[in-house]
């Protein structure tokens, strides 16, 4: 029973890619074999990649299991060995055809590199499965562990293709790595009490694979010969059509003439941390009057989510009002002031909390990512035009 859950739970990524690839007309113009080659070898390291994880774990007595007394020992052995080790093996499913020059442009090295992740993923979603004891929650956390990989995949695999840089590939895969390690630490290395918290990193990944992606799309248009620009253009204006580059979209958002606040930056970062008060304050409140019972959090319930994921929507609230009432009284023309007040009140909290309660830590670090983004949306609508 469980060696046939575990097949049905590897299968359910394959069949989904190719569901996909019949939808997606350029993956017909890849040779199949290719394809194939790619998504087998990847699904055979991540069978690898496991069994070397349980041997490393058995030899040194390390775990990703966070247990009591053991989270830095857990997040040492997900970030510095864990997460590294099977992103790296996804890489190493593309990179001959890298080497090969047959990832002639931004589309084809996405396709390479998604289906790179959707081979690892099928691997260590059945492992995940078949080598634990027969639960539901083991079958959750092989479930949740297969679009992050897709997604870390794409977000370097983006910078694979045409002009390739050797700097922002590495930028690249470090930010999956670490994104990706974060998700796999509350998924495994937590109770089910707090999966909740992997969202904000889900999205975080998310919104860097496609900022990545539009990037290189844009870079590649760039260079694109005018001769064949319209032909060029005609193929991939059903995915690509005159993509801004991210660099151009966050100049847009600056006044060139005016410099850093840096006064501004310290009131936000104050202004953002009361904000941030009164909002989890309202929802303490508002959670006792519908009856929440807050106290009763735990790592190992799974009702714990929702009390989490209540407070995470009103603390996540508080960063755009912050982010807007910060840029309409400093009359800054920049989103960049209040941004960084609100990274800064999240990293101010981070070490505050990891003095006293680890797993609120992760909460914030969980929502970290996502303040910033929210923050410069709340300040977006408040600048100075």
């Amino acid at each position: 029973m469980q060696l046939a859950l575990a097949i049905a739970v590897g299968l359910l990524p394959l069949l989904a890619s190719l569901a996909a690839a019949r939808r997606w007309r350029l993956a017909r113009e890849i040779p199949p074999l290719r394809l194939l080659l790619v998504v087998s070898s990847t699904l055979a390291l991540a069978w690898l990649c496991e069994f070397a994880e349980l041997g490393l774990w058995a030899w040194t007595g390390l775990s990703i299991v966070a247990g009591p007394g053991k989270e830095s020992e857990a997040l040492l052995a997900m970030f510095l060995f864990a997460a590294p080790l099977e992103e790296g093996a996804k890489v190493l499913g593309v990179w001959p055809f890298y080497r090969a020059r047959r990832l002639i442009d931004v589309r084809h090295a996405l396709v390479f590199s998604a289906l790179a992740g959707v081979g690892f993923a099928a691997g260590k979603a059945s492992a995940v499965v078949l080598l634990n004891e027969a639960s539901n929650v083991a079958l959750v956390r092989a479930l949740c562990c297969i679009v992050p990989h897709v997604i870390s995949a794409v977000l370097w695999g983006a910078t694979l293709g045409v002009r390739a840089s050797t700097s922002r590939f590495a930028l690249a895969w470090t930010l999956a790595t670490l994104l990706r390690g974060g998700f796999d630490h509350i998924v495994f290395g937590r109770g089910p009490g707090v999966m909740i918290l992997c969202v904000p990193l889900l999205l975080s990944m998310l919104g860097l694979a496609y900022a990545f992606a539009r990037r290189s799309a844009a870079q590649q248009a760039a260079h694109t010969p005018v001769v064949g620009a319209r032909s060029r253009r005609s193929r991939s204006s059903g995915l690509w059509s005159e993509p801004p580059s991210v660099r151009q979209i966050w100049r847009s958002l600056q006044h060139e003439r005016q410099p850093l606040m840096v006064q501004w930056i310290g009131l936000g970062m104050l202004v953002t941390a009361g904000v941030g008060l009164c909002a989890l304050a309202l929802a303490l409140y508002a959670g006792h009057a519908i009856g929440l019972d807050f106290a009763a959090a735990d790592e190992a319930d799974v009702r714990s989510n929702g009390p989490l994921l209540f407070l995470a929507l009103a603390v996540g609230s508080a960063f755009p009002i912050a982010g807007y009432l910060v840029a309409r009284a400093s009359g800054t023309r920049s989103v960049l002031e209040p941004a960084l007040g609100a990274a800064l009140a999240v990293f101010g909290g981070v070490l505050f909390l990891s003095l006293t309660t680890p797993i609120a830590a992760i909460f914030a670090l969980a929502l970290a990512p996502i303040a910033f983004v929210l923050a410069s949306g709340g300040a977006w609508f408040g600048i100075a035009r």
